[in-house]
């Protein structure tokens, strides 16, 4: 009875003359489903996070980490000579990162240096080698019988230079300084090697020498001419030479590649992290038209978000394995009183944020407005037309505002990183977040020096409040900055960490790439996924809340290493669940590991995982001298 049934109502619908209609019909139903389904922001959960925050009282700042260790570095200056306060800054910063130990001596005060044979390595940060006096034969002697020395500023023409040139692979050098407008690693030598970074501002900061055949160069100019990193054995020891010239943090990563070199193996911590922040998302979509929009795809500001944008952005992280972290702002207002009031339209808030978590990213908070956190002290002058909180009651209620309409509209939605707007934050708004709004973990504002005392500058760590500070590196597209180019290589190289940042409305600002069009912002950004996939294949693509718990593991571990013409032996401090750190093997190869794995970068650079506070590496003949 049932087949005669379904006989005879295919029967009818075969003459059904309208059938193609009702086909068109069941499309149209199907996508208005799915479109429905979006719209209602359902099919996303909270973020499943891969790492999660320590607890506070683990957290620990690496100064705290470090204290009390023996020296095992000694850092020699002379204050009184010209740059070096700025090169003992910088490698102050190094070595509390790489969490080396050091003791400083300044010439200027101290007049003596030490006995050398406690020390493993040493860094000499001057100019003229002269202040040094016969001191410079003592170190080439130590260094003979196994020291490693590193010469970290371009060094004068001078006789004690002359005198010990041939020991350190100087065959003869001039009078003569060059401007060195860009830097090549080797290969081999550092992360994102073989390719030409370009300075911003060069100048004639490197000395012009010819090195001689024992020299290993390991850098040199972009116009190959000049050696700026080279290395050469001494006997049983190790020099380094350092001929940038250039001092800024832009260049750190530079330098501890550089000091990696001394003796047989280095080690230093890392955070292992690429992070992808979109700025001002999800937050009130403008209304109206984009000049540039409208030019290059006749279309609304918002309809170039959901059909263009956005889709493009899922694409690339599908592609390089992206998670973004989008940090919310309530309203665009201006208000700064201690009662804020609710948005009422949480349409693009709950569609935009729903799509962000369905792809396993993250909310996090920007603002309750783009008001930066600062008080009526904080003047902005002509730079910008933002208005000031008027005391530490009405900041606080703003983020508590943020925080409560996030979870209203997003109950899924699991945050912890706050983004200053414009990336401005008082050091009272700092220390009220820290006393006053434990649900923020993590500050993640901008970590280059900027033109402007306004911006929020931070070094990668835990403050001294428990706060994570989590700073972004680079922004945009990226098309044709070559500064952010050379930030990126550095860090990579310094904290084997990648910190990017965007604004769904750069298409709206000229001064952001709107008037070059997304396609082009666009391609600029896959050309530096494509640059950090081929550098750091291995390096682990996180939301901010993973970054911010990586740089706590990172900023508590501390390493120290003991060598032996079979092995080394790395014992670790603060070591938690797990620790990453750079391992350099200059002289020998390494083998089987306890403790740990290995995975080999370039050359003989390698990223080690430890899940021990002890690990042995097996060390096999072979490898640079």
């Amino acid at each position: 009875m049932t087949r005669g049934f379904l006989s005879d109502v295919l029967a009818k619908w075969k003459r059904f003359r309208w059938q193609g209609l009702v086909k068109v019909w069941a499309v149209f139903m199907a996508i208005a489903l799915v479109l429905l389904v979006e719209s209602l922001g359902v099919h996303y959960g909270a973020t499943r996070f891969d790492i999660t925050y320590l607890d506070r009282a683990k957290a620990i700042p690496a100064a705290n980490a470090i204290a009390g260790q023996k020296a095992t570095n000694l850092l020699v200056v002379d204050s009184s000579q010209e740059g070096v306060s700025d090169a003992e800054s910088m490698l102050d910063r190094v070595f509390l990162d790489m969490k080396v130990p050091t003791v400083t001596v300044d010439l200027a005060q101290d007049g003596e240096i030490p006995a050398l044979k406690q020390y493993q390595t040493m860094v000499i940060a001057m100019p003229n080698l002269d202040s040094l006096g016969e001191h410079v034969l003592q170190i080439m002697q130590w260094v003979k019988k196994g020291g490693g020395v590193m010469f970290a500023m371009t060094p004068e023409k001078t006789g004690y230079l002359d005198v010990i040139g041939p020991q350190i692979g100087i065959e003869s050098s001039t009078y003569e300084y060059v401007a060195t407008e860009g830097i090549t690693p080797s290969e081999d030598f550092m992360l994102g090697g073989g390719q030409t970074y370009t300075f911003s501002d060069p100048f004639k900061s490197s000395l012009s020498v010819a090195l001689n055949d024992r020299a290993q160069v390991e850098a040199v100019s972009s116009n190959g001419r000049t050696p700026l990193v080279w290395r050469n054995a001494v006997e049983s020891g190790t020099a380094v030479m350092c001929n940038i010239g250039i001092y800024g943090k832009v260049f750190r990563g530079f330098y501890a590649s550089a000091f990696s070199l001394l003796g047989s193996a280095t080690a230093y911590p890392v955070i292992n992290s690429a992070a992808f922040y979109l700025d001002d998302f999800p937050s009130p979509v403008p209304s109206g038209n984009g000049k540039y929009i409208k030019r290059d795809y006749n279309m609304s500001i918002s309809e170039f978000y959901s059909q263009v944008w956005w889709p493009d952005l899922v694409r690339l992280a599908e592609r390089y394995g992206i998670r973004f972290t989008g940090v919310m702002i309530e309203n665009y207002g201006d208000d700064t009183k201690d009662d804020p009031v609710r948005q009422t339209d949480n349409t693009q808030f709950e569609y935009y944020g729903g799509l962000l978590l369905r792809q396993n990213g993250e909310i996090g908070y920007h603002g309750y407005n783009h008001q930066p956190l600062v008080l009526p002290n904080t003047h902005y002058g002509k730079e910008y037309a933002y208005v000031q909180w008027p005391n530490r009651k009405a900041i606080v209620a703003s983020l508590q505002e943020l925080i409560a309409f996030q979870k209203d509209v997003l109950p899924a939605a699991t945050s912890s990183v706050y983004v200053p707007p414009s990336n401005i934050l008082s050091q009272e708004a700092r220390k009220i977040i820290g006393e006053d709004v434990p649900q923020i973990r993590a500050i993640a504002s901008t970590y280059m020096p900027s033109d402007s005392s306004l911006p929020y500058i931070q070094e990668f760590g835990v403050a001294a409040d428990g706060v994570v500070e989590a700073p972004r590196i680079v922004s945009g597209g990226m098309v044709g900055d070559t500064y952010m180019r050379l930030a990126a290589v550095s860090e990579l190289n310094m904290h084997y960490v990648s910190t990017h940042f965007m604004h769904p409305d750069d298409l709206l600002d000229e001064d952001r790439g709107a008037k070059e069009g997304w396609e082009t912002y666009r391609k600029g950004l896959e050309d530096y996924l494509d640059w950090l996939e081929q550098s750091a294949p291995s390096i682990r693509m996180q939301t901010g809340t993973e970054c911010a718990a990586a740089v706590q593991r990172f900023s508590g571990l501390t390493v120290s290493m003991e060598t032996t013409d079979t092995s080394w032996d790395l014992k670790l401090g603060n070591l938690t669940d797990q620790g990453w750190l750079m391992f350099r093997a200059s002289n020998g190869t390494p083998g089987n590991v306890r403790g740990g794995s290995l995975t080999k970068l370039t050359g003989n650079l390698y990223l080690l995982k430890a899940t021990s506070a002890t690990v042995h590496i097996e060390r096999k003949t072979g490898g640079a001298a």
